[in-house]
């Protein structure tokens, strides 16, 4: 059986890669979205636990990458993990 953070992080690769984006995670298992000139897009700062997951998204901005929005969300929270996906498929 899948582990409900792996629908989370597929949705947010899926999504980036129709947009035609590269993915990438860090040594701090953040993920990065480029573009082919290798710019950062996006940050997906997603943080994982038993209970919940915590999520910053950023996104590319006239000075850098700015916040755009910080999640925190129970996995048992279905209303909240829609909002969160439906804000990603309006970046």
């Amino acid at each position: 059986m899948e582990h409900i953070s792996s629908i989370i992080t597929e949705f947010i690769v899926k999504n980036m890669k129709e947009r035609g984006l590269s993915l990438y995670r860090t040594d701090e298992e953040k993920i990065l979205a480029l573009d082919d000139l290798y710019e950062t897009c996006f940050k997906f700062d997603l943080v994982v636990s038993d209970n919940d997951f915590s999520c910053a998204v950023l996104s590319k901005g006239e000075h850098g990458l700015v916040l755009r929005r910080r999640f925190n969300i129970s996995w048992t929270n279905a209303a909240e993990i829609r909002e969160f996906m439906e804000f990603v498929r309006s970046l």
